[in-house]
């Protein structure tokens, strides 16, 4: 049974957007009474009828509906590469690993200084889909590195870097029970200023293995890390 997105839901019926209802009827080439699964990203998933199969905004009436936990919070951190399609990559296989926040930062050595938070919502509800998970991971507004690093995020923060200084292994330090956040920097690494500034906010010094790895490489090999770990 295909799965669609909709937060236009009330008591007892919910609507497509546009996108979604012409790739129901146009080319899934649904009708009345088919039914469809609608996740709404805030945990529940509804089973549904279509009642109106107009292609630009088509109708379902719930048939019922099952509430999921939220996930534990797993959350990035990362300044955004040059490629913005390697950031995009990043939101997508990031939400398909589990996890529930990203923050875009942007550091000294940041290469790029823009973020298209409506594009990147969309890439995050389509990965939602396909991933089969039912809470919608939460996008934060970009932030310098110093205001983010200020702010209080979780139980365990990690901030992964390439300079030679103290570090463990993140592998050796995670703990998937726990809310826990990694920051990840740019193409150029933190500078060792930047990271003075985050050890002294209680962030833990971690390195991801004996490979210097890309942004977007080093963001999905964390989060399977602390996903699994």
């Amino acid at each position: 049974m295909p799965t669609f997105f909709s937060n236009h839901i009330s008591q007892s019926t919910i609507i497509l957007d546009e996108n979604d209802s012409r790739h129901a009827i146009k080319s899934l080439r649904l009708k009345s009474k088919d039914q469809i699964n609608i996740i709404d990203g805030r945990g529940t998933l509804y089973t549904t009828e279509i009642i109106d199969n107009n292609p630009k905004k088509t109708i379902v009436t719930i048939l019922n509906k099952k509430s999921f936990k939220a996930d534990i919070p797993l959350q990035l951190a990362f300044c955004p590469t040059k490629n913005n399609d390697k950031n995009e990559l990043v939101v997508e296989k990031a939400v398909e690993i589990g996890v529930t926040k990203i923050f875009p930062v942007f550091s000294q050595n940041s290469e790029r200084r823009k973020w298209n938070s409506q594009r990147m919502e969309k890439i995050c509800i389509s990965a939602l889909k396909q991933s089969g998970r039912y809470w919608l991971p939460e996008i934060h507004q970009p932030c310098s590195f110093t205001d983010f690093i200020t702010s209080k995020h979780s139980e365990k923060n990690f901030i992964a870097h390439c300079k030679d200084a103290p570090k463990k292994a993140l592998s050796n330090v995670v703990d998937s029970s726990k809310n826990q956040l990694i920051l990840i920097g740019p193409e150029g690494d933190f500078t060792v200023e930047e990271i003075k500034l985050a050890l002294k906010n209680n962030f833990c010094a971690v390195d991801l293995g004996n490979n210097r790895l890309r942004t977007e490489t080093a963001c999905l090999v964390a989060l399977a890390l602390m996903k699994n770990t």
